[in-house]
């Protein structure tokens, strides 16, 4: 069943697959961090998720506070992140282009980023409209 792009629901099941997929077990160990991601115009959002080595502990609309606190915030249009999500937009050129902008711990990201972009993965896999 497809979740609407640019809500909880989007990341409530990224959250699930993550929870469910056995290879992530391992692929995930290391992620303990709270990330928010943050949808700019059109549709705009901000999600919060909370990971506790892998496992996906919550997962909630992001209120300012959760994005000042978080460790990681990924920001960009709506148009990107379904550019990212459908497959015509690579991620990380996003990123170095600067539609997509990442706030936070570079150094872990740049550690983990075989995790990171397994998140990615997932999220690409999630039917939606």
């Amino acid at each position: 069943m497809a979740v609407k792009l640019g809500t909880v629901g989007f990341y409530q099941a990224m959250g699930e697959a993550l929870n469910s997929d056995p290879a992530w077990v391992d692929k995930g160990k290391n992620i303990s961090f709270n990330m928010a991601y943050k949808y700019e115009a059109p549709i705009e959002g901000q999600f919060y998720v909370e990971f506790d080595h892998g496992k996906v502990l919550e997962v909630r609309e992001a209120s300012q506070a959760d994005l000042d606190g978080a460790d990681f915030v990924i920001s960009g249009s709506s148009d990107v992140w379904r550019g990212c999500f459908d497959g015509s937009i690579n991620p990380t050129v996003a990123m170095t282009r600067g539609k997509l902008r990442v706030r936070g711990k570079m150094a872990q990201m740049l550690k983990n980023m075989p995790a990171f972009m397994y998140i990615q993965e997932t999220m690409a896999g999630i039917e939606f409209e």
